[in-house]
């Protein structure tokens, strides 16, 4: 079958492309100015099998010959773009790939080839590729910022931040490209070369909004919270969104500048009353504001626009919450029976109403409530705990216990909650040994576990059995290594006996690796650097726990005489003073006069 096509040859290009240099084919006999090592591979059909396989060797074609006609280059070229649109991927590269052997000057199907590439996730032969054009045509923006993202895309921001350099040295004043070095200088983590550069972009464009939405979050990182809320303004007045209204409202939430999210909530409502989120955030920033009847405002209008039973619900316990928290209690249980009806489903509406029953002193009707609950409702554990509670704040720990016992019963719904608060209650009830008995029970029922053995040690710590607390702590680490707190526990109950000091460093160390914002874990870092005599080190260990956790006299007993091994006398003085006043004279009665006495040696 033949087939006559007229075709103008390259007059008939895009004028992009028109005078582009020779590239990219393979170099069988050598000198074409290309380093073989470095050409892409060129891929023809086996002469019997006309398929698309990318892995055979190409035709033989000497560098300085002229190839087929032109008009054969186009014609691939056609070939290849219906071949891509039509999604026959391998078919369109093969196309593209014998214009390349046709065509030496086609930069325009090198760049339709490396996205091409792209899409196939074949990222490196696509870098290849856009080196090659940027070798051709060295000063060409777009091909250097292709090159550069191509670098970007597979992890090599070094060589992607250079290409952007060197187009900035052609453009100086490139905008895009400037944010684009920008956003890598933030990704490699080198925030102070991405804010003089996005300050330096903003300075030149004033009126580029991604310059100053960038700008902003990066000043927000770095904790300027004046320069970003500056930034974000102007990001707003020259590209006002709601999307990025919320936003900024939540930095300025974010930065206790309540005034100015209810500001920019106001704003969006006024231009779409609809918008539910902006009501909803508005409502919380009142409550922020302290303007409790504003919120109820808020929120009852957003009920208004919202046509899902199940979200309305979710609104008006919001709404109760608020009044209950508001001591309105008539009011809040009079708006949970309307989201209940007279049997009200186990969940949070439960909880509630059977809070506010107890807050105005019906007692009676909050236990009927919970005793409706049945094992293997939702909520059945909280209901069995919350039933426990109340019985133990009105004076009467042995029908709490009895709640207790009479759930765990039930062979297919004991939770561990349930032992640990009833060997609890046996400690107010003052028969610690029967709450060793719960624990043991719940070694045979739960199974020797990691949380129920942390558990007992910490009931066995409480009741003053420290061996056997650190037993039990250490069947934790033996099957959970990782156990911040029984590593912490073991760690610095050694600290504090002076034994094994260089193993309870290892411990402790990695518990503050595992929760390095946990104030108690740094006390024992700190404490077991006091032990080994690195004082310094357990100052700075000790000062950071108090920051972490303010309220602890331990913490302070513990730096001020850190700082008493460093003749530090002032400050070991103020750190005893801030432990006695967080201490009781007389339920603490032992503590008190000990860091008295450590006072008066001072004075």
């Amino acid at each position: 079958m033949s087939m006559s096509i007229s075709i103008s040859t390259r007059g008939n290009r895009p004028p992009l492309f028109t005078t582009l240099l020779l590239v990219a084919v393979l170099l069988a006999a050598g000198g074409c100015g290309l380093r073989p090592d470095m050409a892409p591979e060129i891929v023809a059909p086996h002469k019997e099998t006309p398929g698309y396989v990318a892995k055979l060797e190409p035709p033989d074609l000497a560098p300085g010959d002229d190839a087929v006609s032109p008009g054969s280059a186009y014609f691939y070229f056609i070939r290849g773009k219906s071949a891509e649109l039509a999604g026959r991927l391998d078919e369109a590269r093969y196309a593209y790939q014998q214009v390349l052997l046709r065509d030496r000057t086609a930069v325009h199907v090198m760049r339709s080839l490396t996205m091409l590439l792209l899409r196939q996730n074949q990222r490196q032969e696509a870098i290849v590729w856009a080196q090659r054009m940027a070798e051709l045509q060295p000063d060409d923006i777009d091909t250097l910022a292709l090159l550069a993202n191509l670098h970007t895309v597979v992890g090599e921001s070094l060589k992607a931040a250079a290409i952007y350099r060197e187009i900035l040295a052609i453009d100086p004043g490139n905008a895009k490209i400037m944010l684009l070095l920008g956003k890598l200088y933030v990704g490699d983590d080198q925030p102070l070369k991405a804010l003089a550069l996005l300050e330096e972009l903003v300075a030149q464009h004033p009126d580029f909004f991604p310059g100053h939405y960038y700008l902003a979050r990066l000043y927000l990182e770095l904790e300027q919270v004046t320069s970003a809320m500056a930034a974000y303004e102007r990001a707003l007045v020259l590209n006002w969104s709601p999307l990025l209204a919320q936003e900024v409202a939540a930095a300025y939430t974010s930065a206790g500048l309540y005034e100015e999210s209810r500001r920019l909530y106001q704003q969006i409502i006024a231009d779409d009353p609809t918008d539910k989120r902006a009501r909803s955030l508005l409502a919380d920033t009142y409550l922020r504001l302290n303007r409790v009847d504003a919120a109820l405002t808020e929120l009852a209008e957003l009920r208004h626009y919202i046509t899902d039973p199940d979200h309305r619900d979710h609104v008006d316990l919001t709404i109760a919450r608020i009044l209950l928290d508001e001591g309105r209690l008539k009011e809040s249980l009079a708006l949970l029976y309307t989201i209940t009806g007279d049997e009200p489903r186990l969940d949070a509406i439960r909880s509630l109403m059977v809070t506010v029953y107890y807050r105005l002193d019906r007692v009676d009707r909050a236990h009927l409530l919970l005793e409706e609950v049945r094992s293997g409702d939702y909520g059945y554990e909280d209901a069995v705990l919350m039933a426990a509670r109340l019985y133990y704040a009105s004076s009467q720990p042995v029908a709490a216990a009895q709640v207790l016992t009479r759930a765990l019963g039930d062979p297919d719904h004991r939770y561990l909650s349930f032992y640990v608060t009833l060997a609890l209650l046996h400690i107010e009830l003052h028969d610690a040994g029967q709450g060793v008995r719960v624990f043991e029970r719940a070694l045979r029922e739960l199974g020797p576990i990691a949380p129920v053995l942390l558990e007992y040690a910490r009931y066995l710590d409480r009741i003053g059995n420290i061996a056997g607390a650190m037993d039990k702590m250490q069947r934790v680490i033996a099957l959970d290594p990782q156990n911040p707190y029984a590593l912490n526990y073991v760690g610095y109950t050694w600290a504090d006996r002076g034994e094994n000091l260089e193993q309870a460093l290892i411990y402790i160390k990695e518990a503050v690796r595992l929760r390095p914002e946990d104030g108690a874990i740094r006390n024992s870092l700190g404490w077991v650097f006091y032990r080994l005599g690195d004082y310094h080190r357990a100052v700075a260990e000790l000062e950071l726990a108090v920051e972490l956790l303010a309220d602890d006299p331990e913490l302070y007993d513990h730096l001020g005489d850190a700082y008493r091994k460093l003749s530090q006398r002032e400050d070991a003085l103020n750190a005893y003073r801030r432990a006695l006043e967080l201490l009781d004279p007389e339920s603490d009665g032992e503590k008190y006069r000990a860091i008295k006495n450590k006072i008066e040696e001072l004075m």
